[in-house]
């Protein structure tokens, strides 16, 4: 086993260790359970065929953990889905590199120069309290537009400003949520159907958080569907 396959078992553990109630960003998807490894396809970048050969096949890793799915065009370049980032966006390998596949809001662009990278800065940040990085702007996914819709339309009963509607109020209408009374559906996703349900994204999860404090409880948003590779 080699020094970095022996750390990169060391810090999982460590990891499922300090979260056994699966609180972190993630954790109740992947769990912190690697799955065994296997023999590499020849189609993956260096470091990525020797970490599925030698440390696992998929797994607990950034996001919602990371899984081996099957290439597709992408901008004119072929990509590989590595993992469900949320609200349906997809990490991507091209050329090597890691990066963000959310066509639906227009956002792709590379994040890590490599798998291991990118997975080292996955447990790094866990390690110390950080969360991984959204990559994309606040506000700009389904559930973030239909919250605001949601809260809009109580504002219009108040009969207050667009956007000011806070205290007893804020807390009042998001009360009348129930479980499971949104559900953010993927669209253009390598990995899932269009209209899947899914769970958040980093931006979309410090939202939720965020509206946790005025009241919004935390079963509102529906869980998401495992990914399933459409192609």
């Amino acid at each position: 086993m080699s020094e970095l396959v022996a750390t990169l078992h060391e810090a999982i553990a460590a990891l499922a260790a300090s979260d056994r109630s699966l609180k972190r960003f993630g954790a109740r998807v992947h769990r912190y359970v690697l799955q065994p490894p296997s023999t590499p396809r020849a189609d993956l970048p260096d470091d990525l065929r020797e970490l599925v050969a030698t440390f696992a096949s998929g797994g607990a890793g950034p996001y919602y953990g990371w899984q081996i799915g099957t290439r597709y065009r992408l901008r004119d370049r072929d990509a590989l889905p590595i993992g469900h980032m949320g609200c349906g966006y997809a990490a991507v390998i091209v050329d090597g590199a890691v990066w963000i596949d959310a066509s639906a809001i227009d956002v792709v662009a590379p994040i890590h120069p490599s798998f291991t990278a990118y997975y080292l800065d996955w447990i790094d940040r866990l390690a110390n309290g950080v969360l991984p990085d959204a990559f994309v702007p606040p506000g700009v996914c389904a559930l973030a537009s239909a919250l605001g819709g949601y809260l809009g339309v109580h504002e219009q009963r108040l009969g207050i400003a667009p956007g000011t509607i806070s205290g007893e109020a804020l807390a009042d209408a998001l009360a009348q949520l129930g479980p499971g009374a949104i559900e953010i559906a993927a669209q253009r996703s390598p990995l899932y159907a269009d209209g899947t349900r899914v769970d958040p994204c980093i931006a979309c999860a410090r939202l939720l958080e965020q509206l946790a404090g005025d009241g919004l409880a935390a079963d509102v948003v529906a869980q998401g569907l495992p990914p399933l590779p459409l192609r």
